[in-house]
């Protein structure tokens, strides 16, 4: 069985999602399954909207104003039909040779860019697949997320859902699942201490885990504004992509012992070795957090599908929107002082999460396949498989 997840590189919380999700296809499907992940914009020569999705990380990085402008302007119906049409005339041939080449069973869609060229695509070629839009995010929902011919929508909240829906949605096609992410986090075994002394820090003192996804955003800001404000602690400080940033950090002289890294696979071990969690307000690592038992310190948020997360973590006291320095800072020395809240914070998280959300995403994907393998035995079933789908179209 052959399934096609499909993402782009922008940002790291989309390969998070498409590895968990490959990962617990393989698991569910125990080897009968072939999943294969793909950029859709790093297909063969690149066009324009190609180039375009490679400019996320400077432009969020350096001028996230602006990012957050073109989210806004193009989440609006007239809008978004002119930008799609424009990357279809572009998109469409290779998408088309893509899907010719691997025949899929089934597609998951983790980038809501990828979906109407691929539906379009699709439909020149004359084939139904089952198609399942994996919703990354927690509140701000870009309307790109929703089109008529998706079989299956899985959203991580309530609050996502309400999104979905208000774009045309039809609810019964619409799964409230969980993000899903790897299956390592809250299931780490080495203690705490433990991980800490493996890095060189001490065993027994509070630590705090500072991550700006994978640009590093914000990240040396907030080292600078901990520094000196009073909280006894030791840091573990990631920076993603971003060497520059790393290196410049551990040339700077710090006023608390931290260990400065780059882009690690090793981030469940590191939330559970961390007492806080400083990060911003991108929806893997608040969800990452969350199954870690983790409280929430949300340093800042990408304007555009970010935008509600500070929101979502303070409305479900899970943890604090500290974009203000001088709020940061005093919710990171109240929890320091309290462990107690600490743990509150951490069972309301764990309560709020859904550990094995790759697992039911991909046994959602595995029951479409299913259902449409069963229609297709039967003539007649067949035929009403393929008028429903011509129908949607």
């Amino acid at each position: 069985m052959r399934i096609l997840i499909l993402m782009s590189h922008t940002g790291g919380g989309h390969r998070s999602v498409s590895l968990a999700v490959a990962g617990a296809l393989q698991r569910q499907a125990r080897g009968s399954v072939e999943p294969r992940i793909v950029d859709l914009f790093a297909l063969g020569r690149p066009t324009l909207p190609d180039r375009l999705t490679r400019l996320y990380g400077p432009v969020i990085r350096y001028a996230p104003w602006f990012y957050g402008l073109v989210f806004h302007a193009v989440n609006r119906r007239m809008a978004y039909r002119v930008v799609a049409a424009e990357a279809r005339r572009a998109l469409l041939p290779k998408v088309r040779r893509l899907l010719a080449a691997e025949r899929p069973d089934a597609i998951v869609s983790t980038h809501p860019l990828c979906n109407r060229v691929t539906l379009d695509a699709l439909a020149g070629l004359g084939r139904t697949v089952p198609y399942v839009a994996v919703v990354t995010e927690l509140v701000t929902v870009h309307r790109s997320w929703v089109e008529p011919e998706i079989a299956c929508y899985t959203t991580a909240t309530a609050e996502a859902d309400a999104a979905v829906l208000a774009f045309g949605a039809s609810p019964e096609r619409v799964r409230r699942i969980g993000l899903p992410i790897d299956r390592r986090f809250g299931r780490v075994q080495a203690a705490p201490p433990e991980i800490r002394r493996g890095l060189g820090l001490d065993p027994n003192r509070l630590t705090l885990l500072i991550v700006g996804g994978g640009e590093g955003l914000g990240v040396e800001r907030w080292v600078r504004a901990i520094d000196g404000c009073g909280v006894d602690a030791q840091r573990i400080v990631v920076c993603g992509r971003n060497q520059r940033l790393a290196e410049r950090l551990q040339r700077t002289p710090s006023t608390a012992e931290q260990r400065v890294l780059g882009f690690v696979d090793t981030m469940p071990e590191l939330m559970h070795a961390a007492d806080i969690v400083l990060t911003k307000g991108g929806p893997q690592s608040i969800v990452e957090a969350m199954v870690s038992g983790r409280p929430i310190i949300v340093t800042d948020r990408l304007p555009g599908q970010e935008e509600g997360n500070p929101e979502f973590v303070e409305a479900h006291r899970i943890g604090v929107d500290g974009r203000s320095v001088p709020r940061a800072l005093a919710a990171l020395r109240q929890l320091a002082d309290s462990p107690a809240e600490r743990t509150a914070m951490a069972a309301r998280s764990r309560a709020l999460a859904a550990p094995d959300a790759a697992d039911h995403v991909a046994r959602t994907v595995l029951d479409l396949v299913d259902v449409r393998r069963s229609c297709r035995s039967s003539p007649a079933g067949g035929r009403r498989a393929e008028g429903v789908a011509d129908e949607r179209r």
